[in-house]
């Protein structure tokens, strides 16, 4: 079975919600920051296809506890059970795939296309659940709680180790009908119990019970003793599956948990549709990484729709199985971050796999190349020391944006509902003022320099000279005295070299500005690590730069945006 379609509406913080997935997605990852009602959407599935007739619903469960609007989730389901497909059932409520529950529109189902069934759970302000077919051709049709029974979901968050024992709640009832087994097994074990238990201690009662009946005119045939009252209703007891002498609910949290995804996965030929909660949890990353590859192994039917906060599972998953889950002021939407371009999928993908934690924060600054990223990672240190603040507190995390593809993965990010902002340089202005525009007009925020600098053109031009002569020391500590010396040849007449350090000559504001472009052509600092090494440089003396530079304005700009999180 696989979803397609999800809508809700009033719903623990979920006000409106509609997702659509593609009928080819077996693999579905829910990715984003905490808190975008990830697991809401996953409790919600649940809800929609709940086995049992006592569902237990609170005010709680209302959007803002406003029980007045009554709770509406509705979910579009292929690969449904044959059992239901019949038209004593359900079988003339199919409907066509991709087409709205709206009933001025038609939704029959094509026989070249697949069909859909639609289940829709209602809970008003007396809490009682109402589940019903519907389609737009239909009055809605009760669905009982032993017809959702039929369908083939499961779902696995931390109380897994329900599955590890036999009862109504557990996957293993789904493998046989253990009832009549289990019920005669308790019953064999109990009149034995009855028999050889020992209550002898008790039956000293008996003679006071004897004396009071003489007393009141209540007689005994025979000998009064205490016994075990057998009744079926008493037992408490349950069958669980053992290891040995262990209980396999004793074993590990991960452990358990990949039992249950798997007997789930297999416990209908139809194909489940697995719900599973944070996946990575209490699993060690090579077993995750194992198992999201084995979800999507040998699967013809079924589904599975996941959510998590790691980012070695975002890395394991592909473009097309990653949708990125916003929220805001109640709207929860659901976006898929593969597109109709495949070279953008591509690239998409290579950010997927190089930095898989950018997709799990709220608000992004998208660098253009490694020495912006490390220069962001000091300019977070020194909010840090200075103003006591993270860009995390702000949900900040920042990505590469790969030099030309930089403004490609923006639009990309911007459309998944991402904040983002772009921190690049200035050095084309021909080819890339055009898109700077575009994107700004768009509300998108770009860091950049004056024309034509690059970030090592105008940071040379705008710090004080014995900032600068740091800046080329830390390079020569790092690359050697020869190395440098070499990729200076062009201006030796300007400096000299001493004791491993380099001293300039009376160097003009030209003369920095050309050692700022030799440093960007000789790649003096293009590692993220050296970039947040010159970043600590100038923040260590952020003080004696003047605050009518660009540098010192643009990083102003930074961090206002980085603070600002309306």
């Amino acid at each position: 079975m696989k979803l397609v379609d999800l809508e809700i509406q009033n719903f623990r913080g979920i006000r409106q919600c509609t997702l659509s997935l593609p009928v080819h997605a077996s693999t579905v990852c829910l990715i984003g920051a905490g808190d975008s009602t990830k697991t809401t959407l996953l409790r919600a599935i649940e809800w929609i296809v709940w086995p049992t007739w006592n569902l237990a619903a609170c005010d709680h469960d209302f959007y803002d506890r406003e029980a007045t609007n009554p709770i509406i989730l509705r979910g579009t389901f292929t690969e449904i059970p044959n059992k239901l497909l019949m038209e004593d059932r359900f079988g003339l409520y199919l409907r066509k795939n991709g087409v709205a529950y709206d009933l001025s529109t038609d939704d029959e189902p094509q026989d070249d296309q697949p069909v859909c069934l639609t289940i829709q759970l209602t809970i008003d302000a007396t809490l009682e659940p109402k589940w019903e077919v519907v389609c737009n051709r239909k009055d809605p049709k009760r669905i009982s709680h032993t017809e959702r029974k039929l369908l083939s979901v499961g779902s696995v968050g931390d109380n897994c180790s329900k599955d590890m024992v036999w009862n109504r709640n557990s996957v293993l009832q789904k493998y046989a009908d253990a009832k009549g087994i289990l019920h005669d097994a308790y019953t064999q074990s109990v009149r034995e119990a009855v028999k050889a238990v020992n209550l002898h201690g008790l039956d000293t009662i008996s003679e006071t019970i004897i004396s009071v009946g003489k007393q009141y005119g209540v007689g005994f045939e025979g000998d009064v003793s205490n016994q075990i009252i057998m009744q079926n209703s008493s037992f408490t007891s349950s069958v669980g599956l053992f290891e040995g002498n262990t209980p396999l609910n004793q074993r590990g949290l991960g452990s358990q948990r990949l039992l249950s995804m798997g007997l789930n996965i297999q416990s209908t030929l139809d194909g489940t549709l697995l719900l599973v909660d944070e996946i990575e949890h209490g699993l060690e990353p090579y077993r995750l990484c194992s198992l999201i590859n084995e979800f999507r192994q040998n699967r013809k039917n079924g589904q599975v729709i996941m959510t998590t906060h790691s980012p070695i599972a975002v890395a394991e998953c592909t473009v097309s199985e990653l949708f990125v889950v916003q929220s805001k002021n109640g709207c929860t939407s659901v976006c898929p971050l593969a597109g109709a371009d495949k070279k953008v999928n591509e690239e998409m993908q290579k950010q997927v796999r190089s930095n898989p934690e950018a997709f799990l924060c709220k608000r992004l600054i998208i660098c253009e190349g490694k020495t912006e990223k490390g220069f962001i990672r000091a300019l977070d240190t020194f909010l840090a020391s200075t103003q006591s603040f993270r860009m995390a507190f702000s949900g900040v995390g920042t990505t590469l944006g790969g030099g030309s593809t930089t403004f490609q993965c923006a639009k990309t990010f911007h459309a998944c509902g991402y904040d983002i902002s772009i921190f690049m340089d200035s050095d084309k202005p021909n080819e890339e003022n055009s898109e700077k525009a575009a994107l700004r007009a768009e509300g998108i925020p770009i860091f950049d320099w004056d024309e034509p600098n690059a970030i090592e053109e105008q940071i040379f031009s705008d710090i004080p000279a014995p900032m600068a002569e740091d800046l080329i020391n830390f390079a020569i500590s790092e690359h050697g005295e020869d190395v440098v010396r070499s990729k200076f040849s062009s201006i030796k007449d300007s400096f000299a070299i001493a004791d491993g350090k380099m001293i300039f000559h009376n160097a003009t504001a030209i003369d920095w500005k050309a050692i700022g472009t030799l440093a960007k052509k000789q790649c003096l600092y293009k590692r993220i690590d050296l970039g947040e090494r010159i970043g600590d440089i100038i923040f260590a003396d952020w003080e004696t730069v003047d605050s009518n530079t660009t540098l010192h304005k643009t990083v102003d700009e930074i961090a206002e945006w980085v603070q600002n999180n309306d």
